[in-house]
C-alpha cells in the first residue's frame, strides 16, 4: 500500500491499495471529495444543487444577501472556494443557471456588483479571511462581504453533515 499525505492550507490524502483498506481513528474536519471529472473538481467538490441550497439559505428579506450589491460577497467566496468564474458577468450567468427561486429584487445582477468586484481584497482568497488585507476606504464593504462569505461557507459546510 502506498499513501501520500500533504498539507498546504488544506488536506489531501491519496491511498492506493490493492485490496481492502481500513482506517481507524481518523478525524477529518474538511470536506471529503469523492468523485472524478472536471465538473466535480471545478466546484470544489460541491454539486450545483448543494450550492443552490446554500445560496437559498442566505438570499432574501432579513438574510445576509438582502440587497443586490451584496452578491459581491457570494462572488468573492464562490470564486475562490468553488472555482466560479472570475468574470463578474459570467458569474452572474452561472448563478442564473442555478434557477434560484427568489424574488427579482434579490437576483444577482452584474451592474450591482461589478465595481465591488474590482476592489483589491477580492483578489485575495476568501477562505483565508484572517490574512485578507483591505484598504480603509473599503472597510465597510469588506465587513459586509466577509459576513456573507462566512455565512455561505457555513451553509456549504452543512452539505456534508449527515441528514437526520
Amino acid at each position: 500500500m502506498k499513501n501520500d499525505i500533504e498539507n498546504d492550507d488544506g488536506f489531501c490524502i491519496k491511498v492506493y491499495s490493492p485490496g481492502n483498506f481500513i482506517a481507524k481513528d481518523i478525524t477529518i474536519t474538511a470536506p471529503i471529495y469523492i468523485g472524478t471529472g472536471p465538473e466535480f473538481m471545478a466546484t470544489g467538490g460541491f454539486s450545483d444543487e448543494q450550492i443552490k441550497t446554500a445560496l437559498l439559505a442566505i438570499v432574501g428579506k432579513e438574510k445576509p444577501i438582502d440587497l443586490k450589491w451584496k452578491w459581491a460577497g457570494a462572488y468573492w467566496y464562490l470564486r475562490w472556494a468553488c472555482s466560479y468564474p472570475v468574470d463578474v458577468k459570467k458569474f452572474c450567468e452561472k448563478i442564473d443557471s442555478l434557477r434560484l427561486n427568489i424574488e427579482e429584487k434579490y437576483r444577482c445582477d452584474y451592474r450591482n456588483i461589478r465595481e465591488i468586484a474590482t476592489l483589491s481584497f477580492m483578489n485575495q482568497d476568501a477562505r483565508k479571511m484572517d490574512k485578507v488585507q483591505y484598504s480603509k476606504n473599503d472597510e465597510q464593504v469588506f465587513a459586509e462581504c466577509r459576513e456573507i462569505a462566512l455565512k455561505l461557507g457555513e451553509e456549504l459546510g452543512k452539505a456534508y453533515l449527515p441528514k437526520i
